[in-house]
């Protein structure tokens, strides 16, 4: 019983540190352009379709009348009836709480 929890716990550790592994490559680009891999160091005040990874990335994918303040690249999604957003920026961290609609 002991040998099977502790295989768990170093299982755990070690996609703990893989995960902050793969953050700090994306973050910093580790083999990449620079291109498009920057991460917003904000947080979104809320997010109810969240895209999260492992790796402790996310985004979200909620469509939206207007993009939250700490988006640095708002998209449009839809023109027609009425013009939607979409935040495309990755975060690092948690997803907000989902949003109140």
């Amino acid at each position: 019983m002991k040998s099977s929890t502790l295989m768990v716990i170093l299982v755990l550790q070690a996609v703990l540190v893989m995960g902050i592994f793969a953050a700090v490559a994306k973050e910093n680009a580790v083999g990449e352009s620079k291109g498009n891999t920057e991460t917003n160091g904000g947080k979104l005040k809320c997010c109810s379709n969240c895209n999260f990874s492992f790796s402790g990335l996310y985004t979200c994918e909620d469509v939206v009348k207007k993009c939250d303040p700490v988006c640095k690249s708002c998209a449009v999604v839809k023109t027609h009836p009425v013009k939607k957003f979409k935040c495309t920026d990755t975060f690092l961290g948690m997803c907000g709480p989902p949003c109140k609609h």
